[in-house]
């Protein structure tokens, strides 16, 4: 069967973002091909994550999952000034990563500052971080964070209703002073991934058995369309036994040996 579909796929983690559409061919028509080339234009503009929200999603989602935390820090004493805040905060991830270090665990986080209440008014400087579950968690940080605060919000980063673009639109909700990032990545967190690839004509682009929709657009013309779907993966605790769990090339979801195996359908 003829290949002259392309699907483009932006992989970060459990979420998958896909676009399948009909590539412009040397042997069309002007008319045919400036048709195509808007649709395959517009596919292409689906997958650029441009809101600082959207990246936010993308490195929360390739790094992080269900087991990790969103960590809420608030201060005895608020310091007066973001620069202090983050100041304070970054003497506190350099004393948890030394402290994880020391027991031969790693550190991942994403942290932010704000001082915007839930209301919309100016509150006190706190910070939020998503950082990975090492286990006896949260004594070491209670125990680090006592320095500038009594008080310590744990919760899972992903329960059930709240998601991947809940958490992220939160963390990014205050705008941040110009030149600054609502919100900073540890170092060497993954970065999403975006496979490209021909495919026949008669692909229908659908997430694999378990997958959760999150989003889908479709746009058609007389020459040519796009398909555009955004979907959570299922989560899947680590393999036991001799049976595994594999992820193919196309994102299908395949299993393969005898294993027990867990599926939640949806965190």
């Amino acid at each position: 069967m003829a290949k002259t579909r392309r699907l483009t796929q932006v992989r970060a983690g459990r979420i998958v973002r896909a676009v399948v559409y009909d590539q412009p061919l040397a042997t069309d028509e002007p008319r045919i091909r400036a048709a195509k080339s808007r649709h395959s234009s517009a596919a292409r503009e689906k997958l650029n994550a441009k809101l600082s929200w959207e990246k936010c999603e993308a490195a929360m989602a390739a790094n992080f999952d269900r087991h990790d935390l969103w960590v809420t820090l608030t201060y005895r004493e608020a310091p007066p000034t973001r620069e202090a805040a983050m100041r304070c905060l970054g003497i506190f991830l350099r004393l948890l990563r030394a402290s994880r270090t020391a027991r031969g665990a790693e550190l991942k986080y994403i942290k932010n500052a704000e001082h915007m209440t839930d209301k919309g008014v100016e509150g006190r400087w706190h910070h939020h971080l998503v950082v990975n579950a090492a286990g006896g968690d949260y004594e070491e940080i209670r125990g680090l964070w006592s320095k500038w605060g009594d008080n310590v919000d744990f919760e899972p980063l992903l329960d059930g209703v709240i998601d991947y673009e809940a958490r992220a639109r939160y963390m990014c909700k205050e705008r941040p002073p110009l030149g600054k990032q609502a919100w900073t990545p540890s170092r060497g967190l993954k970065r999403p991934v975006r496979p490209s690839e021909l495919v026949d004509d008669a692909l229908p682009l659908a997430p694999p058995p378990g997958a959760i929709v999150l989003d889908r657009d479709q746009k058609d013309n007389a020459w040519g369309s796009f398909t555009y779907i955004k979907y959570l993966l299922p989560f899947r605790e680590p393999s036991r036994g001799r049976g595994r769990s594999i992820l193919s090339d196309s994102g299908q979801c395949i299993s393969s040996g005898t294993g027990p195996e867990k599926r939640r359908r949806r965190s």
